[in-house]
């Protein structure tokens, strides 16, 4: 039997309604928005990415005691449920034994170094030889979390979650599928930083749960339990402003979400800071940065004045804590 074939806009409005950007969730509901991690780090992306998605959302929401932080995918900074920790560390850890001893030898040092204190991350290296790379790999046994405020990144000791790391590493490939579905082992390698050869033994581990469907004349894999809502996707409607790290960009197919290269270089710069993205009606229109108070959106082409107003009100409603109310301006086009 041939794989169903799917369009570009089934996949988009499937990545949009699952990650709830096709309307905000009730603030009882926070922890819905939170089940593929937000990824954090400057202008508090993960508090934006969550306003994108839920209503409620405060400065203060990122440090909710339902929440946490730890190095996830790619050794970014991510605010997890505390329920989930065990996905987003025993995860990612690699299932090369050397790999692994390597690991738990980086959390005894970092254990023994912070004992029951939060310690500054650059008080904490000199432990695991001044190597990021292996501070983060630490994170993987959790054993460790971290707390990133916007300004400095604290360290402290954790009970390593009581689950089998093969169970995690199959669910982190439900959420991965479950958000930023369609795809393959080689986008699930490059969304959580593992290689190739790991990303492929843990789809190779949820293949009973998995179908193929077709999409750009290649083939990729969805969830059994979602093919069904993909191939049938609806367009969306709505405005976000999405920010830096989004874990909707974090997709292996940007060519997918941006068909012109021009706006792509845009959206994902080389060798600078990202900017946010405009999101209107399933399509990035465009990018945005905040200085302050200060919103400058950039459109690629004019944009009518529903978007524009919607906008606007996306970006006064940050729950940021600002000295002024945000000020928006638009680039010319």
């Amino acid at each position: 039997m041939r794989p169903a074939p799917v369009d570009r806009n089934s996949v988009i409005a499937f990545r949009l309604r699952a990650q709830h950007l096709h309307h905000r969730l009730p603030g009882t509901s926070l922890h819905r928005a939170v089940l593929c991690g937000l990824p954090d780090g400057a202008p508090r992306s993960a508090l934006l990415s969550l306003h994108a998605r839920a209503a409620g959302v405060h400065a203060d929401t990122w440090a909710d005691s339902a929440f946490t932080q730890v190095w996830g995918p790619r050794g970014a900074v991510y605010l997890v449920p505390v329920a989930d920790v065990a996905v987003f560390t025993l995860g990612l850890l690699p299932r090369d034994e050397r790999k692994q001893r390597a690991a738990q030898e980086a959390a005894d040092a970092v254990r023994a170094a912070v004992g029951r204190r939060q310690v500054r991350k650059r008080d904490v290296l000199a432990a695991v030889g001044d190597r990021v790379d292996r501070l983060i790999l630490a994170c993987a046994t959790g054993r460790i979390r971290i707390r990133w405020d916007g300004r400095d990144t604290l360290v402290s000791a954790a009970t390593p979650p009581r689950t089998d790391p093969e169970r995690a590493r199959v669910e982190l490939l439900r959420r991965f599928l479950g958000a930023l579905g369609p795809s393959t082992a080689e986008g699930f390698a490059a969304w959580t930083g593992l290689s190739v050869t790991d990303a492929r033994a843990t789809v190779a581990a949820l293949s009973a749960e998995l179908t193929e469907v077709t999409v750009a004349h290649g083939t990729r894999l969805v969830l059994r339990a979602d093919h069904d809502r993909l191939v049938g996707a609806r367009e969306v409607a709505g405005v976000r402003l999405l920010p830096p790290g989004d874990p909707f960009l974090l997709g292996a197919d940007r060519e997918l979400l941006v068909p012109a290269a021009a706006h792509r270089r845009a959206v994902w710069p080389a060798g600078t800071v990202q900017p946010g993205a405009l999101l209107a009606d399933g399509e990035l229109l465009g990018t945005w940065r905040r200085r302050g108070h200060r919103v400058e959106i950039s459109p690629w082409a004019e944009v009518d004045e529903r978007v524009r107003t919607a906008a606007e009100r996306e970006a006064a409603g940050f729950p940021l804590d600002l000295a002024r109310d945000v000020t928006v301006s638009w680039a010319r086009v």
